[in-house]
């Protein structure tokens, strides 16, 4: 037998507890004609049903929203410790394996703060990309204060690498393109245009590995509710 879930209206099978679609929690009231027996005397220790048969939301309980206010700490706690992962050397290779930690350890701080709090993959989405953007803006100030301080060493660094893809191909048309963008990269609109380019790839990166990393996260944690 299915039902109508009251939230979203979607057709589910009547035995869930929680919606697949939205995670609305379902809770079915039977009359005593649809369990076959006669109705229950009426005692003052036994409250009444006002309706035969319905579908109502737990009125205190919402799965598929997020108690911010037990969440931020966890997920500015988990983006700072990604922050300085991926910037410190050599370890900064595994960026993206830290960003997803970052996520999943913004979930796990955010049910260990909530723990009768049921995250879906979808809430575990969100607290993983709040974790991410707060990685991101801690490292764009590590980076603004690195080239900074470091701008005449980036630029030669960066006339290396070019000079080398440069001598590494034969083809005299890649090679004045390169050339051109290269002489570009030189002036401070170039190289103002590029470090905001790194920076929106970072921003892009940083949210959606945490992102799935939150997801990731829930999904298991969620599993290992179910087995305890």
């Amino acid at each position: 037998m299915e039902h109508p879930c009251y939230k979203c209206q979607a057709s589910i099978d009547e035995t869930l507890a929680f919606c697949p679609h939205c995670g609305a929690p379902q809770i079915r009231v039977a009359s005593p004609e649809e369990e076959g027996g006669q109705p229950a005397p009426i005692t003052p220790d036994v409250p009444q049903i006002a309706s035969p048969t319905s579908w109502a939301p737990a009125p205190a309980y919402h799965p598929q929203a997020v108690q911010w206010e037990a969440a931020w700490k966890g997920a500015i706690l988990s983006g700072l410790i990604a922050a300085v992962l991926t910037v410190a050397p050599v370890i900064s290779l595994g960026c993206c394996l830290w960003l997803l930690g970052a996520g999943a350890l913004s979930v796990f701080l955010y049910q260990r703060r909530v723990p009768a709090a049921f995250v879906t993959p979808r809430m575990g989405m969100r607290i993983g990309a709040v974790s991410g953007v707060v990685g991101f803006v801690a490292s764009t100030f590590w980076m603004v204060f690195r080239f900074a301080r470091d701008n005449q060493e980036f630029r030669r660094a960066l006339q290396e690498q070019m000079d080398k893809s440069i001598a590494a191909n034969p083809d005299p048309h890649a090679q004045d393109i390169m050339r051109q963008f290269m002489n570009y990269l030189n002036t401070p609109q170039g190289l103002a245009t590029f470090f905001v380019l790194i920076l929106v790839v970072m921003a892009i990166a940083f949210v959606a590995f945490s992102a799935a990393g939150g997801a990731l996260g829930a999904a298991m944690f969620a599993r290992r509710r179910d087995l305890r």
